[in-house]
């Protein structure tokens, strides 16, 4: 018995390279077999490596080789379908031409939005340029002595006509910017 164990496990390499082989044999042998499967027009089911006539409808094709392209006329469906469909180039250029539409939209809308916050920033300044001005005109028409300093550091008061002059500043400044 422990020859016979022997032996099995030296022949155990070569039954596997032997079922590889038939395997590959097996694969190789496959074109060379019946790959068409028709139904006749006599309805006789038909097996053969080439393509059935021509005169057999495509329904009746039961079937075809992986790799097949039949040589057979196309069927008047199939012209319509394929003078339906887009060549892929053309589909290319439909996906590319979609593509732009979206990215130019994605662009105004951003745009847009970058409008709109500029507008809303530019709300907020006029408003704030609105209130500052009020309190101004308010400070001025209160009467109020105003003083200034001078670049040397000395404070010189408000002439009735320089608070004249800043009084119509304020009051252009709340035309301006208040709306």
């Amino acid at each position: 018995m422990d020859l016979m164990h022997t032996l099995a496990c030296a022949m155990r390499p070569f039954a596997a390279r032997a079922a590889l082989l038939a395997a590959c044999a097996l694969l190789a042998a496959s074109p060379a077999q019946a790959q068409w499967k028709w139904i006749s027009s006599a309805g006789v089911v038909q097996y053969s490596d080439q393509p059935p006539p021509s005169n057999i409808p495509a329904k009746n094709i039961l079937a075809k080789p992986l790799a097949a392209t039949a040589p057979q006329e196309p069927s008047a469906s199939a012209a319509a379908a394929s003078a339906a469909s887009p060549p892929a180039k053309e589909q290319a250029q439909t996906q590319a031409a979609r593509d732009l539409q979206q990215k130019l939209e994605q662009d105004k809308r951003a745009k847009e939005a970058a409008q709109n916050l500029q507008k809303q920033i530019e709300a907020q300044a006029r408003q704030a340029n609105c209130l500052q001005a009020q309190r101004q005109l308010q400070t001025l028409d209160s009467g109020v002595r105003m003083a200034e300093v001078d670049p040397q550091g000395n404070r010189t008061y408000m002439t009735d006509a320089q608070r004249a002059a800043q009084r119509q500043q304020a009051a252009a400044a709340i035309a301006a910017n208040c709306r």
